[in-house]
C-alpha cells in the first residue's frame, strides 16, 4: 500500500510539473505584455524603440516603433504608421515625444486589436535638414516598411498596414497609398495639405480610406478641399462602404484640452477617437462613403475599423507597383516648398502655436 502511495504520489508531482512547464512554454510564445494607460504617457514613450532604415532615394529616415512581440511569439500583429504634422522632426525621437500616438502601445488599445496587440510606428522626416515630408521621401518612407518587414517578417500580418498623419504628415499619407497601393489596407489622412486630383484618388481606389477634418480648421478649407476630397473618394472607391469620413468642430485633445488650434488634429485620434474617461469623442460626426452614419459608440473606434480590413499584400518588397522618383522640376518645387515650411514652423514656434 505504501508503494502504491509513493507511486501516485510521484505521478501527482509529474504532472504538477509538467503542468508548469507547459505553463511557462505558454508564456514565453505571447505577445509582450503592454503598460496600461495608467502608467502615463512618458512612460509609454519608453516602450518605443529606435532604428534607422536603409538609404533609398537619397535619404536614410530614422523611426521610433512599439513592438508587440513577445519571447518564442509566433503570432502575426498589424502595423501603423502614425506621420507628423510639420515642425515634429527637428531631430530623431522628436516625433515621438511630441506625440500622443504611444497611447496606441497601451495594454487597453492593444487589446482591441483581433491580433491582441499591433506595431506602432513613428517615422520622421529630417526636418532639420530642411527636409519635410513629399515626394522626395517617397522612396526612403516606403524602405521603413520594408526594414520592418525585413527585421519582424514572421510576426508581422502584410496584409494588415494602414498609415496615416495629420496635416503634412496626412499629404504624405495620400502620396504613400498614391505611389504604392498594394501595401496598404487602409489610409486615415488627417486636414491633409495639398490638392488631390481625381486620378489620385483612383490610383489608390483599393484602399479604404478615413478622412479627417474640422469645418473649423484655419488652415485647409474644409469646403473648397477637403469636401470635393471625399465626394471623389465616394465616386472612385471599390469599397465605400469601408471609406469613412469624420468632421470635427472643436477640436479636443484625448484628456478633454483644446487642441492649439482647430487644425492641429494628431491627438484626435491617440485613443481610438474615445477620450481618456472613456466616453464618446464629442463633436465629431462619421459616416461611410454611402452616406450612413457610423456609429462609434462603445470602442468603436478606428482599431474596429482597421480589424475588419486586409489586403492581398504578400509582404514581397520587391513587387511593388509605385515609383518614388521625381523629376528635376518637382525636386525644384520641393525645394522651395521646404524653406517656406522652415520660416512657416519658425514663425510658429516663435509666437508659441507650436509644440
Amino acid at each position: 500500500m505504501k508503494n502504491i502511495k509513493k507511486v501516485i504520489s510521484f505521478i501527482v508531482v509529474l504532472c504538477l510539473l509538467s503542468g508548469c512547464f507547459c505553463i511557462t512554454a505558454a508564456a514565453d510564445g505571447t505577445r509582450k505584455t503592454a503598460l496600461p494607460t495608467s502608467a502615463g504617457i512618458g512612460a509609454l514613450r519608453s516602450e518605443f524603440s529606435e532604428a534607422v532604415a536603409d538609404e533609398a532615394g537619397g535619404y536614410a529616415l530614422d523611426y521610433c516603433y512599439y513592438s508587440p512581440v513577445g519571447k518564442n511569439d509566433t503570432n502575426k500583429y498589424p502595423v501603423v504608421i502614425f506621420l507628423h504634422g510639420i515642425g515634429h522632426g527637428d531631430y530623431p525621437g522628436s516625433q515621438l515625444e511630441d506625440s500622443d500616438m504611444p497611447y496606441w502601445a497601451s495594454s487597453e488599445l492593444q487589446s482591441r486589436f483581433t491580433s491582441g496587440g499591433a506595431f506602432v510606428v513613428l517615422p520622421r522626416a529630417p526636418e532639420n535638414k530642411l527636409v519635410y515630408w513629399s515626394t522626395s521621401l517617397l522612396e526612403a518612407l516606403r524602405e521603413v516598411i520594408d526594414d520592418l518587414i525585413e527585421n519582424y517578417g514572421n510576426n508581422i500580418d502584410t496584409t494588415k498596414i494602414f498609415i496615416g498623419g495629420c496635416s503634412a504628415g496626412g499629404e504624405m499619407t495620400w502620396n504613400m497609398v498614391t505611389a504604392y497601393p498594394e501595401y496598404f489596407a487602409g489610409a486615415f489622412p488627417m486636414v491633409p495639405t495639398g490638392t488631390f486630383s481625381k486620378n489620385s484618388v483612383k490610383a489608390c481606389s483599393d484602399v479604404a480610406i478615413w478622412l479627417m477634418a474640422s469645418s473649423k480648421d484655419p488652415v485647409i478649407s474644409y469646403i473648397a478641399a477637403i469636401k470635393p476630397l471625399w465626394n471623389n473618394i465616394c465616386e472612385y472607391n471599390s469599397q465605400p462602404e469601408n471609406c469613412r469620413f469624420s468632421t470635427f468642430g472643436k477640436v479636443l485633445n484625448p484628456d478633454g484640452t483644446a487642441a492649439t488650434d482647430n487644425h492641429h488634429m494628431a491627438n484626435v485620434i491617440a485613443y481610438d477617437l474615445d477620450m481618456l474617461d472613456g466616453s464618446v469623442y464629442p463633436n465629431l460626426s462619421t459616416v461611410d462613403g454611402n452616406g450612413n452614419t457610423v456609429d462609434l459608440s462603445g470602442e468603436k473606434g478606428m482599431i474596429t475599423w482597421m480589424n475588419s480590413l486586409e489586403s492581398s499584400f504578400d509582404g514581397n518588397t520587391d513587387s511593388g507597383t509605385g515609383n518614388g522618383k521625381v523629376n528635376g522640376f518637382t525636386d525644384m518645387l520641393n525645394a522651395i516648398r521646404s524653406f517656406f515650411l522652415k520660416i512657416v514652423n519658425m514663425f510658429q514656434r516663435l509666437f508659441g502655436l507650436q509644440k
